[in-house]
């Protein structure tokens, strides 16, 4: 029991490494996925309305029913007839698109329509820093379309009366009807995301925390005093192991806790199974950075190496996983590498987790079997640190009977 509690004096005596590993990647992964994840409450479709401004040099009917059909799409913003009020409104984001009506465009434009020559242009200028500017533009040649359509038809007919057919034909719109998919975004998915991003974060402080433990019991002299100790090798390690599991379950406890207390009201719905899946999953994720963190302390690496291995390996993980960039988005050769990462699986098994209806046999088994092969990941890391503590055990640095047996003492 003494061992055991003094592996845990170990760990709490870095508190930096706790409150930073633990705590700060934690939040951190919470704000990303914050403002990431889609929000997927909205359950009707509206479209967002850019500020515009309509410049009307002519005074004409075009100019007003243009700068109205505009009105049904953005939002009118007054700005000044003068080339600095309409150069800053644009640079500075009070409008996204300008228009300019020159002096007589009402005339020229229905002359030209009725005659088959090109229109006139009017002059535009909006800001590149969005797409709303351009949307705006082409809606004002969609209704200057109309009417040069309708000019063209009846060429006799005064422009109150084709303007009033055009208003007409603009008015004519399609609905809108919004379709969920079977694998569309829905509001667990801002959960799932948080545990995807937080395979860093349990890759980097299990892995610190637990070789920080190991690495402090397997230093060369404290680990040839407690060979010549009335203790057995098995039972220390056993206490060891239970100290480094009590650290990983802790880690764990609180990077799932703090994600189920930012989103825990996108899992209405969700069956009670499926949401222990998903905790299911960041436990057996969390297996593997144990198993690293105990080989990393059989090895007797230092401080240093262990924080550069929890930080790169971390991130190398998560990004295989899935958890900076979707993998739909990089080639074959990356996606198939991928799957010989354990965060590979441990994505597949929380997205899946976070879709399911209904939680059987059926649907939770190929979950189960994504969590076995991650448990497959940390038991072989964990053979190997076995190994490797076996080397060590029986080298000369390590020192006891076995060592001097080896070296002809």
């Amino acid at each position: 029991m003494q061992v055991f509690k003094t592996a845990l004096r170990v760990v709490l005596t870095h508190p930096v490494y706790v409150v930073v590993y633990v705590g700060f990647l934690s939040l951190l992964g919470l704000f990303v996925a914050m403002g990431v994840a889609p929000d997927t409450n909205a359950g009707s479709y509206e479209a967002v309305k850019a500020p515009f401004a309509v410049v009307d040099r002519d005074g004409s009917v075009l100019s007003e029913r243009l700068a109205a059909f505009l009105g049904e799409h953005g939002e009118q913003v007054e700005v000044a007839d003068e080339s600095f009020a309409m150069q800053d409104a644009v640079a500075t984001g009070q409008v996204k698109c300008v228009l300019v009506v020159p002096e007589g465009y009402e005339r020229a434009f229905l002359e030209a329509a009725r005659s088959g020559e090109d229109a006139p242009a009017v002059e535009v200028a909006y800001s590149y820093g969005t797409m709303a500017g351009t949307l705006l533009d082409q809606q004002a040649n969609q209704y200057l379309g109309l009417v040069r359509a309708e000019a063209a038809l009846e060429p006799d007919a005064p422009a109150s009366d084709v303007m009033a057919r055009a208003d007409d034909a603009a008015a004519q719109t399609a609905a809108v009807e919004t379709v969920k998919t079977q694998d569309g975004a829905i509001p667990a998915d801002r959960f799932a995301f948080y545990l995807m991003w937080c395979s860093y974060t349990l890759m980097a402080s299990i892995i610190v925390c637990v070789s920080l433990l190991m690495g402090a019991f397997n230093r060369t002299d404290v680990l040839r005093r407690t060979q010549v100790g009335p203790q057995s090798s098995v039972r220390l390690g056993l206490w060891k192991a239970a100290a480094s599991l009590l650290v990983t379950v802790a880690v764990c406890a609180v990077t799932c806790g703090i994600g189920l207390a930012a989103f825990g009201y996108t899992l209405e719905g969700v069956p009670g199974g499926a949401v222990a899946l998903m905790l299911a999953a960041a436990f057996a994720l969390a297996l593997v950075p144990l198993a690293v963190g105990f080989l990393l302390g059989q090895l007797g690496v230092g401080e240093a190496t262990t924080n550069a291995v929890g930080n790169i390996g971390g991130m190398v993980m998560a990004f295989m996983g899935g958890a900076w960039i979707s993998l739909d988005l990089l080639g074959a050769e990356m996606q198939t590498a991928a799957k010989f990462f354990p965060t590979y699986w441990y994505t597949q098994a929380v997205t899946e987790s976070a879709h399911l209806a209904e939680v059987t046999w059926e649907t939770a088994a190929p979950i189960l079997a994504n969590l076995g092969v991650i448990v497959l990941f940390a038991a072989a890391v964990f053979a190997v640190a076995l190994a490797a503590g076996r080397v060590r055990m029986r080298s000369a640095e390590a020192g006891g009977n076995a060592a001097a047996s080896l070296t002809g003492a």
